[in-house]
């Protein structure tokens, strides 16, 4: 799946500003990993300092910076079962953007980049810490 259809399934049902979607995404990329053993999407993540970005979707919603992006009116996307990315968005939802990047930052996989200079984090790493 592309992770902008994800991103546009998130924006239109629920109300988010950009960065902290970005971090949305991460964990919803972990929980696939964790729970369906494959990936969400397939578009890379990015070490950042508000914890991690995926740069089509940052670019797409960056012109609303901080604010809430708001809802397009159209149809909320079909993106078949979704009841995973609902119940990663809800728990985000719980967590101010500072909390879920002071999480995101702590884990092996951000840091594992940052430690080595890259600004990738890799599906390899994820899986790694997430599922074994």
């Amino acid at each position: 799946m592309d992770a902008r259809k994800v991103a546009d399934y998130i924006v239109n049902k629920y109300y988010i500003n950009n960065n902290k979607l970005q971090n949305v995404l991460y964990f919803i990329q972990a929980k696939y990993l964790l729970e369906l053993n494959k990936p969400c999407f397939e578009q890379t993540m990015e070490i950042a300092s508000s914890g991690v970005i995926v740069t089509d979707v940052y670019n797409e919603y960056k012109e609303y910076e901080g604010g809430l992006i708001p809802h397009d009116g159209e149809e909320i996307p079909d993106i078949g079962d979704s009841s995973l990315i609902d119940e990663v968005v809800k728990q985000c939802n719980r967590k101010s953007l500072a909390q879920l990047r002071d999480i995101i930052t702590r884990q092996d996989p951000w840091k594992q980049a940052n430690e080595k200079y890259q600004s990738e984090i890799t599906l390899e790493s994820m899986k790694e810490y997430f599922v074994n």
